[in-house]
């Protein structure tokens, strides 16, 4: 069981890999959108301006949950007739689900990944240039634009956003007849 959820986990990067505007525009979307959400969470944190970072917050959660759903009905949209026709040859709902969750969860991994990384060198390079001070060499210790703890719980807020869109994407999922697969065969 666990290897097929692997084989279709596997398909469905190589599926949307070949999407490729579609990936790197959603993918850029959730990484914007993971930094933003995080920063604001730090601001909050810190007590920077706490109504215009709570604002911010929960304006990024707006964007988010909309920009989740979105994704997932541009998914089964655009590859219903991919989805009629894996019906017709014997897959069931709960393995196009998958596939479909694994477009999903793929796209905000990669977006989460981004974040970090683009934080990591923000740091390490801000860290390299402060710490050339030719008075002593004191290192600053408030380096990170954005504390990795924030963009944990930020991921963890976007995941449960996933969740709903995998869940609208099954309900979209269910409603897909094979039929449609057959319309062009008769054309």
């Amino acid at each position: 069981m666990l290897l097929l959820a692997f084989r279709l986990f596997k398909k469905s990067i190589i599926m949307i890999l070949r999407e490729k505007k579609q990936f790197t525009v959603f993918c850029l979307m959730y990484t914007i959108l993971i930094f933003w959400t995080s920063y604001s969470i730090e601001l909050v944190i810190g007590g920077a301006g706490t109504g215009l970072a709570s604002a911010s917050f929960f304006i990024a959660l707006g964007v988010g949950v909309s920009l989740s759903l979105l994704y997932a009905w541009i998914i089964v949209r655009r590859n219903s007739k991919n989805i009629a026709t894996l019906k017709c040859i014997g897959w069931t709902n709960r393995d196009i689900n998958s596939l479909v969750t694994g477009f999903i969860m793929f796209t905000t991994i990669v977006g989460f990944i981004i974040v970090v990384e683009v934080l990591f060198h923000y740091v390490a390079i801000l860290g390299y240039f402060l710490s050339a001070d030719p008075a002593g060499g004191h290192l600053v210790t408030s380096l990170p634009l954005v504390g990795l703890l924030p963009v944990v719980v930020t991921f963890i807020i976007f995941l449960f956003f996933q969740v709903m869109a995998i869940l609208l994407a099954n309900r979209k999922i269910l409603r897909v007849r094979p039929i449609i697969a057959l319309k062009r065969v008769g054309e």
